[in-house]
């Protein structure tokens, strides 16, 4: 798929309007039309913002990766996120603390 059709479809999909998502990204609604109809296509500060607004992979806009949010992670790793994502954030820096000390053993 090339990069003007995923940005067509991640648009669409969202339910918003190129102007809604120019004035989410900072840009002219102009410019949405023309990487959409691939007259121009996102620079490296586009394909940033595009991805953090979507939360994609730089990869899967770019047509590199059909995996949306990158090569995936192992359920182990899915899990410790999972674990960590539900701390506090005093918890969250007395783990990072001790991991930094089990890493020094």
């Amino acid at each position: 798929m090339e990069v003007k059709d995923i940005l067509k479809t991640l648009r669409k999909t969202s339910k918003i309007s190129q102007s809604e998502l120019a004035s989410n990204l900072g840009i002219g609604q102009a410019t949405v039309c023309q990487w959409e109809k691939g007259l121009a296509k996102p620079t490296c500060d586009g394909i940033i913002a595009l991805s953090k607004f979507y939360n994609v992979s730089a990869d899967f806009l770019l047509g590199i990766n059909d995996e949306m949010h990158g090569a995936g992670l192992s359920d182990e790793y899915e899990e410790l996120i999972g674990i960590y994502d539900n701390l506090t954030n005093t918890q969250k820096y007395l783990i990072i603390e001790i991991m930094k000390q089990m890493k020094d053993l």
